[in-house]
């Protein structure tokens, strides 16, 4: 049996139809991790560089014991956290949508066009999953001293973790799929959150309690942030809410309209060119 396979060794069968619809669930998680591991594993380790300094920073706050700390330093560090979160999804959906192409290519692309688009939403995001860890540790912290800090403080933070990981789940994907204000982005994201209450609740519940899962397992959680962290939760989330942002924004109609425009006018120029030449 040889290493590489030759062409007696595969055989003829019916194959996968043109039209074949998409595979939903699980199936489809497994679907895009067997074809684009490797783009998707290659971004997550470039998300945990961006957000290396953040860590840091914030870190050096958590230990002072003081939370304006914190929150400046989650503002400077969000500043390169942000594109490299949306390096991330933006691998994740160009395999939710079967976009083919070299990954270092399209990610380089996409870095650069959502680099600038991408800072205020990424300070805001790690301001507010910044203040999310102190409000937690805080009542965590309390409850091991023996103070239970009440009930309406416990809900009031659980409804800010559910609330915000929902408007996060849509969030993003904007940010690197339309050119659009970042005020207009938080718009559409509160009525995505509200119009598909299901799936935004589903999608902040798969981060609250993988994120949780990482901190609660430090040191040992690094090593999952290596291995499975912004990939795993973004895909998950991706493929939970990507129907719900297909069907309000036609995504993937608008790209198909783009690239043939883009066809049309590189076919117009070479053609053009051309014929210049043979009239000369």
């Amino acid at each position: 049996m040889g290493l590489f396979p030759s062409a007696n060794d595969f055989k003829a069968g019916k194959g996968v139809e043109k039209d074949a619809p998409r595979k939903t669930g699980v199936g489809r998680f497994f679907e895009l991790v067997g074809r684009d591991m490797n783009g998707m594993f290659l971004a997550n380790l470039l998300a945990c560089i961006g957000f290396l300094p953040v860590i840091c920073l914030v870190y050096i706050g958590f230990l002072a014991n003081s939370l304006p700390v914190m929150l400046a330093s989650a503002v400077v560090g969000g500043i390169l956290a942000g594109p490299a979160l949306a390096g991330m999804y933006d691998t994740v959906l160009r395999a939710l949508r079967d976009e083919a192409g070299y990954w270092w290519v399209t990610y380089r692309r996409a870095f650069k066009r959502n680099f600038k688009a991408s800072i205020a939403p990424g300070i805001f995001y790690c301001v507010v999953v910044t203040a999310q860890i102190f409000l937690v540790y805080f009542c965590f912290d309390m409850l091991s001293k023996g103070t239970n800090v009440g009930v309406p403080l416990w809900v009031a933070t659980v409804l800010n973790l559910l609330i915000f990981q929902m408007l996060f789940a849509y969030m993003w994907p904007q940010v690197v799929l339309l050119d659009q204000p970042f005020s207009l982005t938080v718009k559409n994201s509160i009525n995505c959150m509200i119009a598909f209450l299901p799936h935004a609740l589903a999608a902040a519940i798969v981060q609250i309690l993988f994120w949780g899962v990482v901190i609660l397992c430090m040191p040992l959680g690094l090593l999952l942030m290596l291995i499975f962290g912004f990939w795993f939760v973004t895909e998950v989330s991706c493929q939970i809410i990507y129907g719900d942002i297909e069907k309000v924004f036609h995504i993937e109609e608008s790209i198909r309209k783009m690239k043939d425009a883009e066809l049309e006018a590189a076919l117009k120029e070479d053609y053009g060119e051309r014929t210049d030449d043979t009239e000369e």
